[in-house]
């Protein structure tokens, strides 16, 4: 886990968060992984700009607010971590 506030910076947060997704993971408990409170701000602050440039991916395609939803890394994302593992 790791702690969002203090001195991570939000490249720190993406890539502890793909990491994470690498198994299907629901929404609460990505929040929960980088030690915050499950809400809209947050994630709209660290999982809604994952979907937007394509490196998190969900299973439900008709309901994108479907309670159910998980989110899990794309290739994009895979290829983010290992251009930064170097």
């Amino acid at each position: 886990m790791v702690e969002v506030t203090g001195i991570l910076s939000l490249e720190d947060v993406k890539k502890e968060i793909l990491e994470f997704c690498l198994q299907a993971q629901y929404r609460t408990n990505i929040l929960e992984h980088i030690l915050v409170a499950e809400s809209s701000i947050h994630y709209t602050k660290y999982i809604g700009p994952l979907l937007a440039q394509r490196y998190l991916k969900t299973d439900f395609k008709e309901k994108r607010s479907a309670r159910n939803e998980k989110y899990v890394i794309t290739q994009k994302g895979l290829n983010y971590l290992k251009a930064i593992a170097y």
